[in-house]
């Protein structure tokens, strides 16, 4: 968990004159001074949502299904088939061809051969949608329009974000306000959470992402998280219901090899390394009564679910439950160097070295990574 607040006083001291002159206006200086930043926050804001929101899309689910009718005078049994309503959320052009980026539990509500995606632009234009593909690993799934000259969005580096930095959230907010924004800042970064949706059945893990105070609400999923030049910083992704103006985005550098290999390869290919994990925080060492305070533990589950998956390139490379990676191919596994970002950097098909910390001593451990499947 990261927490830095920086607090700035700039206090300017000269001779009697000059303070005198200085008092003098203050109240006046102060005041413009005050209306001008509020007016360049204003302007910057107005021009980054410009910038962004022709490419910020809706994307209405809806799934064929099929009834069963009984007629009780024959007893006759006919099938009829009809469109239903499965859910909505929000998407974002990438590209001026159509690929659209969206979380995978957006398009989860329904079935990959039996949905429909309908996508409508900000100018009220719509289309139909092909799916191309769900992220394993992430809460990301691309979709695809087919026109030309589309409005897309540029993407940022959300390795740059700092806590404290103005964002703006936009998305189909409650599935019936269109490209609502909010506006709030970058309350923590590298955050590591357990997220469910509605009905509490299905549960992920999210490693690394964004949390602000801009209000994300129910259909904002796959909205994109703005920073005020209007670049994509973060996917909207979850919003912690327990609290107040607390949700999170997935960091836009984490979709970047999901864009990547849908450009290069026409597919999701995501190198795998086969562990479950958490990010060492000192909160967490110390829990586990463990004498390091970064790198990616390899948690022992206590439900009977594997942390080390068999077959997988961590099984073959010998890891076990309780390890703690310390560095790949000496990179060093701390705050937003997680091993989920790290591993990204390569194919599947790459050799890895791994520092490892087991029982007091460090062992090095090599790999292969494989393709998720």
């Amino acid at each position: 968990m990261i927490k830095r607040y920086l607090i700035i006083s700039l206090i300017l001291l000269t001779g009697l004159t000059g303070g005198m002159f200085l008092n003098f206006y203050a109240p006046q200086m102060t005041g413009v001074i005050a209306d001008n930043l509020r007016l360049d926050d204003q302007e910057a804001t107005i021009r980054a949502i410009n910038k962004v929101i022709p490419a910020v899309v809706s994307i209405i689910i809806t799934e064929q299904v099929t009834t069963t009718v009984i007629n009780l005078n024959t007893g006759q049994q006919t099938e009829q088939k009809s469109k239903v309503r499965k859910g909505s959320g929000t998407g974002i052009i990438i590209s001026p061809d159509g690929l659209i980026l969206t979380n995978k539990h957006v398009v989860n509500v329904a079935g990959e051969k039996t949905a429909e995606y309908r996508i409508i632009l900000n100018s009220g234009r719509q289309y139909y949608a092909q799916f191309i593909g769900k992220d394993p690993i992430n809460d990301l799934a691309v979709l695809k329009i087919f026109d030309k000259n589309l409005p897309f969005v540029q993407l940022g580096d959300s390795d740059k974000l700092q806590i404290g930095a103005t964002v703006i959230a936009i998305g189909n907010a409650l599935g019936r306000y269109q490209n609502s924004a909010t506006k709030g800042i970058v309350s923590g970064l590298g955050r590591n959470i357990e997220a469910s949706d509605q009905s509490g059945n299905t549960s992920e893990t999210l490693d690394n992402v964004i949390q602000t105070d801009a209000n994300i609400n129910l259909g904002n999923s796959g909205g994109p998280l703005v920073d005020l030049d209007g670049n994509i910083v973060g996917i909207n992704v979850a919003t912690d219901q327990t609290g107040s103006s607390i949700g999170f985005a997935i960091p836009i550098n984490d979709a970047k090899p999901v864009i990547k290999s849908v450009r290069e390869i026409g597919r999701i290919v995501r190198p795998r390394l086969g562990v479950r994990y958490h990010m060492l925080t000192p909160e967490l060492a110390s829990q586990l009564k463990i004498g390091l305070n970064s790198g990616a533990w390899i948690s022992i589950n206590n439900d009977g679910t594997p942390s080390v998956l068999d077959g997988s390139p961590a099984d073959k490379a010998g890891l076990k439950p309780g390890d703690i990676v310390m560095e790949i191919n000496g990179i060093k596994l701390q705050d937003k160097t997680t091993l989920l970002s790290v591993i990204q950097k390569y194919k599947p098909g790459a050799k890895i070295g791994l520092r490892v910390f087991r029982d007091g001593k460090i062992i090095i451990l090599t790999t292969v990574l494989d393709e998720f499947r």
